[in-house]
């Protein structure tokens, strides 16, 4: 099944999974482990993917809970779009859980390498938007894992 694979940011994971009740809590549409994440492509939202296509949507959440349950920031319903001004950088959003809003996030540079049906952007840089996101625990330009979408 097509899906989109991404670790999201190491440190944070290492940050999680070491705080006193720290924990990472996912969805059960959202496959793989603390290593790697796998958020399945949503058909409904991407109807005809393809590695040619200018838009994916993917369903499932990943919560990040760091020191006696305090919540850290959370991951859901990723969307990566094509620039529509015909730029060179995609852009990756994410569903605001305060908010119920989808917020660009995150900035993929460049086209993404391609290799069949994968394409992956080794460069993920989170947004101004993104940032408040993340409660300023991040700034604006932190470089995130790299992400893959599989269409196999």
């Amino acid at each position: 099944m097509a899906h989109l694979d991404w670790e999201i940011k190491a440190s944070l994971l290492m940050y999680v999974m070491g705080a006193p009740g720290g924990r990472i809590v996912q969805d059960d549409a959202v496959g793989g482990s603390g290593a790697s994440f796998h958020f399945p492509l949503d058909p409904e939202r991407t109807p005809d993917a393809s590695a040619a296509s200018s838009s994916f949507a993917f369903t499932g959440s990943v919560v990040f809970i760091g020191h006696f349950g305090s919540f850290v920031g959370e991951v859901a319903d990723i969307e990566v779009v094509a620039p529509a001004d015909g730029g060179a950088d995609w852009a990756m959003s994410i569903r605001d859980r305060e908010s119920d809003v989808r917020t660009a996030a995150f900035r993929l540079a460049g086209a993404p390498e391609r290799d069949g049906d994968r394409l992956t952007w080794q460069h993920v840089d989170l947004t101004e938007d993104g940032a408040k996101l993340w409660g300023g625990n991040y700034p604006v330009g932190t470089r995130f894992e790299p992400i893959t979408i599989d269409l196999s």
